[in-house]
C-alpha cells in the first residue's frame, strides 16, 4: 500500500488525492498470560474429537469440536492459535471474532450479543460445522 502511495506521487498526483485503507488481523491479547513461548498453531492434543468441524481460517487448523469442549477459546487455546480475550479479566467483547460461515450457540448467554457476523469465542459452541477469521 505504502509503495503505491509512493508511485502516485511520483507520478504527480496530489498525496491529498491518494485515499488509502489498511485491512488486518488485530495482534492477539491475552492478560495475564506472560513470559510464554508461543508455539505454531497445531491441532489439540489427544484423540479426534466428533463434533462439528471448526476451521480457524489464518491459522490453516481444521479440527472436531471435543463434545465436552466448553468454548471455541478454549479450543483455540488448546490448538495455541492467537486470540484475543479479556474476558477472563472482567472486559467483555474482546474476544469478537469474525464468523465466516457457520452457526454457534452460546452457554452461558453473553449480556449483549456481537454484531452480525460476529461471534464472542468465550462462551460459543458451534452448532455446524464453522469458519472463524483467526
Amino acid at each position: 500500500m505504502a509503495n503505491m502511495q509512493h508511485a502516485l506521487t511520483a507520478l504527480g498526483i496530489d498525496p491529498a488525492r491518494i485515499h488509502t485503507e489498511l485491512f488486518g488481523a488485530l495482534p492477539s491479547i491475552n492478560p495475564g498470560v506472560t513470559g510464554t513461548a508461543r508455539q505454531p498453531p497445531h491441532p489439540p492434543p489427544g484423540p479426534p474429537a466428533t463434533g462439528p468441524i471448526v476451521t480457524f481460517a489464518r491459522s490453516g487448523i481444521t479440527t472436531p469440536f471435543p463434545e465436552d469442549g466448553r468454548s471455541v477459546l478454549e479450543l483455540a487455546d488448546a490448538c495455541d492459535i492467537p486470540t484475543r480475550w479479556a474476558c477472563r479479566t472482567g472486559v467483555c467483547h474482546t474476544c469478537v471474532t469474525p464468523l465466516l460461515s457457520g452457526d454457534i450457540s452460546y452457554a452461558p448467554a453473553p449480556l449483549e450479543l456481537p454484531g452480525d457476523g460476529q461471534v464472542l469465542i468465550c462462551c460459543a459452541r458451534p452448532r455446524t460445522d464453522v469458519v472463524l477469521d483467526m
